[in-house]
């Protein structure tokens, strides 16, 4: 795959605004039905998981964090041991990941030493470094789904079958093997399944398919050591998208397919949210690294994208979605500082944002669309494309259904009467 050298892409080198790989928790133990997460870390770490997906409690949620004082590094271990054991009495656990976080990490615990001794034949313990010193939240899924790799067994040579990389889902990788099959592309799986036991096989004919945009640290790992095949397309998101990521997988299995009809079709489905998206002014901020496939929907939907920022940009693992961004202002690690004067020129019709920088947006009158939500929404491939459409024209028709800001009648409200 040839890299887009005459892609300009801005760096900044500055500090990213997004949560860090524990977060990662949040949607991998719902897919990985048989595993718990345990987290060691300190408050901050609890207080933040508490937080960000306090809203999972009542499902007595198969994660949880181990918590650390200065005086439990010299005497972790039983402490951990006893932890272990009640995971397994009360969920019965197929694995069990073990993940860093920043202070053990700054202390130097060793994670790794520790989940090798806690692990035995029946329920592997897996290191899983996530610490947000040098993970942002997507990131950590690579982490996780690295130490997955030695439990996928060797595909026999000759064996060439498609393996789906990245988390979605049971009812988004159903859709993807149905089309896959439908095409005649044989399916070996996803990394990662729904159970620990069921991961796919991946040897030196396996054609790996990235389905999620911040994985490229596994597909490189698992090309190099098990000599497989990356698939080097478009993300399968939207109907430019999709249709390419169709066509590109087939002609790996040496089938030719005119998939143009199938994306005519998904923009008339669409057709009533791109022609509010048309000329639109958005502005998207760092956060999931899913930008750069977002912006090119929105770029191919007929809006204006006036920035496109993300935390990484991996000029190989990304360089399609590039190319199809030619002409957009692409900004990798941006400084949010000179974001938010750019956001105060520009005027943005709407802002692709994080949890934390978006309700300053809103409180400056701006239309904001929470990023992370892309990361809970099932709108990958053709199934995916009127649930991917909505949520960008979602906060825009709740806005235009707002009655006009009127700052009187909000003064006349919080101001007491001098009468």
């Amino acid at each position: 795959m040839q890299v887009p050298g005459d892609i300009q892409i801005i760096k900044e080198d500055n500090v990213t605004h997004s949560f860090c790989g524990l977060a990662c928790v949040g949607w991998l133990y719902q897919k990985i039905k048989d595993s718990f997460f345990l987290i060691l870390g300190t408050h901050t770490c609890a207080h933040f998981l508490q937080n960000a997906l306090g809203m999972m409690i009542f499902a007595k949620p198969r994660f949880g964090i181990a918590l650390m004082e200065e005086g439990d590094l010299s005497k972790n271990e039983p402490t951990l041991q006893e932890i272990i054991a009640e995971i397994k009495a009360d969920h019965h656990p197929s694995v069990i990941f073990l993940l860093s976080s920043c202070t053990p990490e700054v202390m130097k615990v060793d994670f790794k030493g520790m989940a090798h001794h806690l692990s035995t034949p029946e329920v592997p313990v897996l290191f899983v470094p996530a610490s947000g010193l040098s993970y942002n939240f997507t990131q950590a899924e690579d982490s996780v789904l690295a130490a997955l790799v030695p439990f996928c067994p060797q595909a026999p040579v000759g064996e060439k079958k498609v393996v789906f990389l990245g988390s979605v889902n049971d009812s988004t990788a159903d859709d993807l093997r149905a089309e896959a099959e439908e095409l005649g592309i044989p399916v070996g799986g996803f990394l990662p399944e729904s159970r620990f036991d069921k991961m796919p096989p991946i040897g030196p004919d396996t054609v790996l398919a990235p389905i999620q945009p911040y994985l490229s640290k596994i597909a490189v790992k698992l090309a190099r050591e098990r000599g497989c095949t990356i698939l080097h397309s478009l993300f399968p998101f939207g109907p430019d998208g999709t249709r390419a990521f169709w066509e590109d997988l087939a002609l790996e299995f040496g089938i030719t397919v005119d998939l143009r009809d199938r994306e005519k079709a998904a923009w008339e489905k669409i057709r009533m949210q791109t022609d509010l998206l048309k000329g639109k002014k958005v502005f998207l901020t760092a956060d999931t690294m899913m930008e750069l496939p977002l912006a090119r929907f929105l770029h191919s939907a007929g809006a204006d994208v006036v920035e496109c920022s993300s935390a990484y940009i991996i000029k190989k693992f990304h360089a399609r979605e590039l190319q199809a961004l030619d002409g957009v202002r692409v900004v990798e690690q941006p400084n949010f500082h000179r974001q938010l004067e750019d956001v105060r020129r520009l005027q943005p019709d709407l802002i692709i944002t994080s949890l934390m920088t978006a309700n300053p947006f809103v409180g400056n009158g701006f239309v904001v669309k929470w990023s992370m939500e892309f990361m809970l929404m099932p709108i990958h491939s053709w199934s995916g494309v009127i649930s991917l459409a909505n949520l960008f024209v979602s906060p825009l028709q709740r806005r235009s259904k707002l009655p006009v800001f009127d700052e009187k009648v909000w003064l006349e409200g919080v101001m007491p009467s001098a009468e």
